[in-house]
């Protein structure tokens, strides 16, 4: 399944002048979604509205969880399951 992340964190919190915090976040992160079980298919920031935005295949909320650890104590996370929208329309559609 795909799930879109949206990450946010307050600018007190922020990690993006502390080279050490964002290795320590972010790129944590980053580095689990290339674990087993997860397919992290990109990773996009909004640096100046302090917001992070990925989408993940796993087939398991405990992969999500783990996957976003890292961030946990800097900011929140809202989780989306998503599908493909060109899939959906050809499916509802019955176009090939």
């Amino acid at each position: 399944m795909l799930f879109h992340i949206t990450h946010t964190h307050s600018p007190e919190s922020c990690p993006y002048h502390n080279p050490e915090k964002a290795r320590d976040t972010f790129g944590k992160v980053l580095a689990s979604g290339k674990e087993p079980g997860v397919n992290l298919i990109g990773a996009w920031v909004d640096a100046p509205a302090h917001t992070a935005y990925f989408v993940v295949e796993t087939d398991s909320a405990e992969k999500i969880e783990e996957l976003l650890a890292p961030a946990i104590e800097i900011g929140q996370a809202e989780t989306r399951v998503v599908i493909d929208a060109v899939a959906l329309l050809k499916r509802r559609t019955g176009q090939d």
